[in-house]
């Protein structure tokens, strides 16, 4: 089975999570994009959605959901993410969304991560940690970053990628297998600097797509 036929497959199983009438968390990203398409075809008309992003906010109402600000606990969340540990620690952020993601996601009763499983790491080494900073001096803040012995880049460089909060985003290096919570306590200390796509308990199921057409689950040790 390909990456697609995987996503579909996570994104079905993940459906029969959901129950009418609940307010419903909404991440981004291809994945979510799927997942919508699939719980459009089922129907699911009653939920109130608080979307992560532009993006998926106009997804939503194009399919006639009722779309809501965040003002209270969401019932449930459902996200992706850009890689996974079986510890449930993520990396997330690739498409940009990672304030509101963490927000949301911090501020739901349940979250649930939907995922391939090329998204399944043992570490990781060698992945980029988006991180959202502030217009304002980025260059000085990049610096501060760098000064922490990071490789980093300006996400669209000379066309900056503008976050929907209005920020850019940088992306850092991973190259030390053990020390990514470490290395987004730090950067985070330094003014200028809004959120990491560094995950920590904040999901409590995991729904991994397998290439051989299964779902494998994943749940959080209480």
């Amino acid at each position: 089975m390909d990456q697609l036929g995987m996503k579909i497959n996570v994104s079905r199983e993940a459906l029969k999570y959901l129950d009418d009438n609940i307010l419903l968390g909404m991440g981004s990203g291809t994945t979510v994009e799927i997942f919508i398409e699939e719980m459009s075809k089922v129907g699911f008309k009653g939920l109130r959605i608080v979307p992560s992003s532009r993006r998926i906010d106009k997804i939503l109402r194009e399919k006639g959901y009722s779309v809501v600000e965040l003002e209270d606990k969401c019932d449930l969340y459902i996200d992706g993410a850009d890689a996974v540990d079986r510890e449930l620690r993520m990396i997330k952020g690739g498409g940009g969304a990672l304030t509101r993601e963490k927000i949301i996601a911090y501020n739901s009763l349940r979250r649930i991560i939907i995922v391939d499983e090329t998204k399944m790491r043992e570490n990781f080494e060698g992945i980029y940690l988006p991180v959202e900073i502030l217009v304002f001096s980025f260059k000085s803040t990049m610096k501060r970053i760098r000064d922490l012995d990071l490789k980093i880049r300006l996400r669209g460089q000379d066309s900056p990628f503008i976050t929907d909060n209005g920020n850019y985003i940088v992306d850092v290096l991973i190259e030390s297998k053990s020390h990514l919570e470490d290395i987004s306590r730090k950067i985070k200390e330094i003014p200028g600097v809004i959120e990491t796509g560094f995950f920590k308990d904040l999901a409590d199921t995991v729904l991994i797509g397998k290439r051989d057409g299964g779902v494998e689950k994943i749940s959080k040790i209480s």
